[in-house]
């Protein structure tokens, strides 16, 4: 664990002190009486008390200048990393933005047949979705949230219903196993629409990212201050080195880029359980499978 720089200090100051006690308590212990006598001009005496108080201050004066050198350099690098994660943010949607406008403007080269009116259809579909996705991320992190008291038994299911009529969801097998003995899940405060969309986000990725057959599970625990919400499924699992990436503003794992997806998912998930002053977490075992979990605090968020 990381010393704070003021137990530094504390331990510079009172080390001395501590080995000049023992020192003393040794020496009496074998019956030396004798007496040291210094005689000084009273003029010097200003001059000796500064001395002494500009030696005890030392070790204040380098745990302030410590402090305050390492709060530069933390904000020196959030701000590096704000950069960088802005400049990979721009690049992905200019990625995800070009491919479609080029797709729109090779169907409008010539006079479009029907097969090129379904792909201009297809691809002005995709850049709204990405558009609203991203106008969505905005409003959560900025919009005023309706707080009431939700009920995260009647949250699950509810999402569980919407999500079984994601595409291939039949073919995946759902399971809920939440507390009902001896009594089920308390209720949390939060904005009950946006964790509904929150548990809906995770689930369609759990079907998306999984193949026909696999499972689907949606379990929950209550915590000393709050619930755990985790959706676990068998599918496609994610590579180590992508497991940061998915975290991010349209940030997919390479081997999931040709499934359809804005990359938007996740982004907005941990940007809604956040906002509800929580925390969400992904483990993944390439091949095998994904599990997100959700930390929802009893207070909702903070104000």
């Amino acid at each position: 664990m990381k010393k704070h720089p003021f137990t530094y200090a504390v331990v510079v100051v009172a080390l001395p002190l501590v080995v000049g006690l023992i020192a003393s308590l040794v020496w009496s212990l074998f019956g030396d009486t004798r007496h040291i006598y210094f005689s000084m001009a009273l003029a010097w005496l200003p001059v000796t008390v500064g001395v002494l108080l500009t030696l005890a201050a030392l070790p204040a004066l380098g745990s302030w200048w410590y402090t305050r050198h390492a709060v530069r350099r933390a904000q020196r690098e959030t701000a590096a990393e704000q950069t960088a994660s802005r400049r990979r943010l721009i690049a992905r949607l200019d990625h995800e933005i070009k491919n479609p406008i080029q797709g729109i403007r090779a169907a409008l080269a010539d006079e479009p047949s029907e097969r090129q009116r379904q792909s201009i259809d297809a691809q002005s579909r995709r850049l709204t979705s990405l558009l609203s996705d991203l106008r969505k991320i905005g409003e959560v992190e900025h919009t005023q949230l309706e707080v009431t008291e939700v009920d995260p038994s009647r949250l699950v299911h509810d999402a569980i219903e919407t999500a079984r009529e994601v595409p291939g969801a039949s073919e995946r097998s759902m399971s809920v196993s939440l507390p009902t003995a001896p009594r089920p899940l308390p209720p949390i405060k939060g904005d009950e629409d946006l964790l509904f969309l929150c548990l809906v986000n995770v689930l369609t990725n759990a079907v998306k990212y999984s193949r026909p057959g696999d499972a689907i599970e949606v379990r929950g625990r209550q915590l000393e201050n709050g619930i755990l919400l985790e959706v676990a499924d068998t599918g496609l699992g994610i590579a180590p080195d992508d497991i940061p990436l998915v975290w991010e503003e349209l940030g997919r794992a390479s081997e999931v880029r040709g499934i359809e997806g804005s990359g938007l998912g996740l982004p907005m998930v941990k940007a809604i359980v956040e906002r509800h002053g929580g925390t969400a977490a992904l483990t993944s075992w390439h091949g095998e499978g994904t599990s997100v979990s959700l930390t929802l605090p009893f207070a909702g968020p903070a104000h």
